[in-house]
């Protein structure tokens, strides 16, 4: 029976996770950009401005001499001293760091927004619209490439396969098939028919690895056996013997 391959469901929602977590990274590295650090800075510049100015008005209500007559202020002038004197009062906002601007600029507009998000969003697209198909005759189609005959695969490398379900079939004119099951559903029903003609003793249709098998086969009757039996004896003398045992 010929066996299709599809796009594994995981490999599209992650990609599109990815992808919308990038765009709500660059959504809010731009608000930075274009809102919260201008109005951080604009805050500084208006309490630099009125703690100058409520400098300026103080010096102007002290002595010019010691001893001599208090300067007064206007009417204009003391209502200018209580507005800077309430924005000095709240205590100097604090400026926006020198990597600011770049951070949100660089890491996030660009990296997550300009480049995350098509980058995500192209490896499912691309990776979508490839198939692979192991034909009843052992032929294997492979994406973007010819047929390959079966008396053409020549080893399939499966040290991989247990750690990443990554299996490479080699062809006898050098040619490399990457066989990923994380990517592709039903991978492992391919790589299992590859392995197990080649390789019998060592993988099954399925692609599971016989010597792994045959160890835990191995180790069920020696754990069997070392489990503690159960003691039988009868109970002593006046031991309860259920409901109803004694008189």
């Amino acid at each position: 029976m010929a066996v299709e391959t599809s796009l594994q469901p995981r490999q599209k929602w992650w990609n599109i996770l990815y992808a919308v977590i990038c765009g709500g990274l660059a959504l809010w590295g731009a608000y930075d950009y274009w809102v919260t650090i201008p109005r951080r800075e604009e805050a500084v510049q208006r309490y630099d401005a009125a703690a100058a100015r409520y400098e300026e008005l103080e010096a102007k209500t002290r002595p010019a001499t010691p001893g001599g007559p208090v300067g007064t202020l206007t009417p204009a002038e003391i209502e200018e001293y209580k507005e800077a004197k309430a924005t000095v009062d709240k205590g100097k906002p604090v400026a926006p760091a020198a990597y600011d601007r770049p951070v949100q600029l660089w890491l996030y507009i660009v990296g997550c927004g300009v480049l995350g998000v098509p980058w995500f969003l192209w490896q499912w697209l691309t990776v979508a619209g490839k198939k692979y198909r192991l034909n009843d005759d052992g032929t294997l189609e492979v994406p973007g490439g010819p047929a390959i005959a079966a008396s053409d695969i020549e080893d399939i490398d499966m040290s991989r396969w247990m750690s990443k379900s990554i299996a490479t079939a080699k062809t006898r004119d050098g040619r490399l098939v990457v066989l990923d099951d994380y990517k592709f559903r039903n991978i492992h029903l391919i790589v299992g028919s590859i392995a197990s003609r080649l390789h019998p003793e060592d993988w099954t249709e399925d692609a599971r690895d016989l010597k792994k098998i045959r160890a835990q086969e191995a180790e069920a009757p020696a754990q069997s056996t070392a489990a503690p039996a159960h003691s039988t004896a009868a109970p002593a003398d006046g031991a309860s013997q259920g409901p109803g045992a004694q008189g």
